[in-house]
């Protein structure tokens, strides 16, 4: 068995069940020999739901057409009933066979980039794209363990990441033979470090790629935001103004607006049309359509804000939450947007403006951080005015305010509220309020009374539901690959 073929089988066992990583022959015989074949292998379709359990955590969104007094009222413990409810106390690991963000990153890697850093140097074809796709593999690669290890352990705390368990690194000469180790937290940010650094070293990455692929500008991006977490603010400066030198667009939301067609009834509708923004720095895009905004997530849109007054809800086009009532079985607005993609793992520029305005903040430069957040503001909110702030904690609370409403269809949000809880001048216990009625029938069939439910909940800081469980699909074949929590029981 040649080298290529046990390192992606050893990748399949690992992520648990996919075991077509790449293109074999019915011999085993390697066919990705050529450049061109490699370049084929980088146009993934990537796919992450916008509704993953993440965003239902830090109650950006509800679970997709699911009945939320259910789930706060089972007798039985599911995921989404734990993360809706903020539960601590169940054990999630023994609910978990699979977890689709899991084997969607490790799918990139064991897919994508490793089997064409494996490849490459052998690889006959143009040594400038071979250069090019070597670049490109090692960025995926790097920022794919960043989500992950974000997801999957302790956010990264300099006082304890050299001895906070972590996770697994997949390299493109692991061998099958060797269960992978899970490594700490701050050899994993070592790793991503190593290999974007490597994929910038190699001076190969065009400034203007296509959509879907890596390019210079989303290099740099990724090692920003790398660098904020590891709380290196000046370099996390410095790699976020090498991105917006290359590219600093940022779409006016204004130009977004055009009425609205499939139901005829013609009101102005807000849309982020398919691989179109000029903001976007890598696109993996997902359309945001029957999704559930929590209410606290719709009250962080500011007054005048294009997003809140214009996209399409039910409420929008009924006058009432016709979905959200039948579905969700609550009284909140649901999405009917059908041209409005967000990109679950990518980045964008102003996700570079927001970093070196946090930056600014570190500092005590709070003109200079409000500055850069007015420049998003303009293009978001009508009628536009400009915003100042007396302190740092007033800029601080904009800032959160701003990034949580960019971003509350990707990763973002949960890792940036995780970051924020290791500093305790800047973390937050989140809290939720969920009301609904339940009507009381009498014996005849009628209604006779409306009985009201209200449960509310927090979550703080510390809890252990802001790491999440690895799936047994995967832990049942490493046995190095140990819950990076514990339950409360």
């Amino acid at each position: 068995m040649n080298k290529i073929y046990a390192t992606i089988i050893g990748l399949a066992l690992f992520v648990g069940g996919c075991s077509d990583f790449t293109e074999i022959d019915p011999k085993g015989k390697n066919i990705l020999n050529r450049v061109e074949d490699l370049d084929l292998l980088l146009n993934y379709e990537y796919y992450l739901r916008i509704d993953n359990k993440q965003a239902i955590l830090i109650n950006d969104l509800y679970p997709q057409v699911t009945n939320i007094p259910n789930l706060l009222t089972e007798s039985i413990p599911t995921l989404n009933g734990i993360y809706v409810s903020w539960n601590e106390d169940a054990d999630r690991a023994a609910l978990v066979d699979s977890d689709d963000t899991y084997t969607e990153l490790y799918n990139v890697i064991g897919k994508v980039a490793n089997p064409v850093l494996l490849n490459v140097d052998a690889a006959t074809g143009d040594r400038t794209i071979a250069e090019r796709l070597k670049a490109e593999a090692l960025i995926l690669r790097g920022w794919c363990h960043y989500l992950l290890v974000n997801i999957y352990a302790k956010a990264y705390d300099p006082a304890t990441a050299a001895t906070d368990p972590g996770i697994v690194y997949a390299l493109e000469t692991d061998a099958m033979e060797v269960p992978n180790e899970k490594l700490t937290v701050q050899k994993v940010y070592e790793h991503i470090l190593a290999d974007v650094d490597s994929a910038l070293h190699l001076e190969s990455l065009p400034a203007t790629p296509n959509a879907m692929r890596v390019g210079l500008p989303f290099a740099y991006a990724v090692k920003a935001k790398v660098l904020m977490s590891m709380r290196n603010y000046e370099g996390a400066f410095a790699a976020a103004d090498e991105s917006l030198k290359l590219k600093n667009a940022i779409d006016d939301y204004n130009t977004l607006l055009q009425p609205e067609t499939m139901f005829g009834y013609g009101i102005n509708e807000f849309v982020r049309p398919y691989l179109t923004l000029q903001e976007e720095l890598f696109e993996t895009p997902f359309y945001v359509t029957l999704q559930a905004l929590t209410p606290e997530l719709w009250d962080r849109f500011e007054k005048g804000h294009i997003v809140k007054d214009y996209l399409l809800t039910d409420v929008k086009l009924f006058g009432i939450p016709m979905l959200g009532s039948q579905y969700w079985g609550l009284n909140i607005p649901c999405l009917y947007a059908m041209n409005t993609y967000y990109s679950p793992l990518g980045l964008t520029t102003v996700d570079m403006y927001l970093t070196q305005a946090e930056c600014y903040i570190r500092e005590g430069n709070v003109s200079e951080a409000m500055n850069l957040l007015n420049q998003i503001r303009e293009k978001r909110v009508v009628p536009y005015e400009a915003i100042g702030a007396s302190s740092t904690e007033e800029a601080f609370a904009w800032l959160k305010n701003i990034s949580r409403t960019e971003n509350f269809a990707t990763l973002k949000n949960f890792i940036n509220l995780k970051r924020w809880n290791t500093e305790q001048a800047y973390q937050e216990t989140l809290k939720k309020t969920i009301e609904w009625d339940v009507n009381i029938v009498g014996d005849g069939g009628q209604i006779v009374d409306v009985e009201h439910h209200t449960f509310t909940a927090e979550l703080r800081p510390d809890s252990p539901l802001w790491i999440f469980p690895f799936p047994r699909n995967s832990t049942s074949h490493n046995p190095n690959l140990t819950q990076n929590y514990e339950t409360n029981n």
